[in-house]
């Protein structure tokens, strides 16, 4: 039988709070200092339930590569905790319920971007590209990145290059992160047929389209701060930031080993949380 656990396990609660960071980083820049409580609690009750909605429907399609690979055997569908029909019906009714109630709650641009970023991210990742080619993970980043808009539409009707700045620190950020999983698991990937990049090339290729998409990371972050009108601390950080994301880059180019993969997926994480950090400090001191 089923347990309430296993319902939350099926949103993905542990990708979810980098996400609404996302949208809430937008949220600061757009308003500063004026932005009231309300519209972030909304955005993040909201933003999580539509969130975990998309991820709950993402465990339902992919519940057969799931099965297939050690890492994510244990997920509630292919373990047998939650039936695969519980698992679509409680993905449809919470995106529903996020719409509706940002629809209502917030705006209606915002509830329309919380139903492309599902739409993005069930549909167009999920079904049809993360099966058929190794761009799905490029692609794929559309909808990791929209919450920037969704959080700047929540509060704000004009300005939209500095969101669509934020939009593009996060795509080109996402693919790098993923190839460093994927280095550590692409035996896991191999086994269950899906085509990522590390599967299919050479580590050094792998790498280097790593480096390359870094690289494309760093211009925006600079933009972000005469667009957005931030505090020289923000320069400052992400100077730094950027210096050690290019590190960890080159590192890994030249020493191909699990452990170095591991820590730049890991400093990656830590890169886009304090990015976000450094915004929403950059933007109210």
């Amino acid at each position: 039988m089923s347990k309430i656990p296993d319902y939350i396990e099926l949103m993905k609660p542990r990708l979810i709070p980098l996400l609404l960071l996302v949208a809430i980083a937008s949220m600061v820049v757009a308003k500063g200092e004026a932005l009231g409580i309300r519209p972030l609690v909304e955005m993040g009750v909201l933003g999580f339930i539509g969130l975990g909605g998309s991820a709950a429907l993402n465990n339902y399609f992919d519940r057969d590569i799931d099965s297939k690979m050690d890492r994510t055997a244990c997920r509630p569908i292919p373990s047998g905790r939650v039936p695969p029909k519980n698992a679509l019906l409680f993905g449809l009714v919470l995106i529903g319920v996020s719409i509706i109630l940002t629809a209502s709650l917030l705006n209606p641009l915002t509830a329309f971007i919380i139903g492309l970023g599902a739409f993005l991210y069930v549909w167009f990742y999920t079904l049809k590209l993360k099966r058929n080619t190794p761009s799905a993970v490029v692609w794929g980043g559309l909808a990791g990145s929209i919450p920037a808009l969704g959080g700047w539409a929540a509060v704000s009707r004009t300005g939209w290059l500095t969101p669509l700045f934020i939009f593009l620190v996060v795509f080109f950020w996402q693919p790098s992160h993923f190839w460093s999983l994927a280095l550590l698991v692409k035996q896991d990937y191999g086994r269950a047929g899906v085509p990522v990049l590390p599967v299919l090339e050479e580590e050094s290729k792998v790498v280097s389209n790593a480096i390359l998409y870094n690289v494309l990371v760093l211009p925006f972050t600079y933009l972000l701060f005469i667009a957005g009108g931030l505090h020289p601390f923000y320069l400052y950080s992400i100077t730094v930031l950027n210096l050690f994301l290019m590190v960890f880059s080159v590192v890994a180019y030249f020493v191909k080993k699990r452990n170095v993969y591991r820590s730049n997926y890991r400093f990656s994480l830590a890169y886009m949380f304090m990015f976000l950090l450094a915004l929403i400090v950059g933007k109210l001191v």
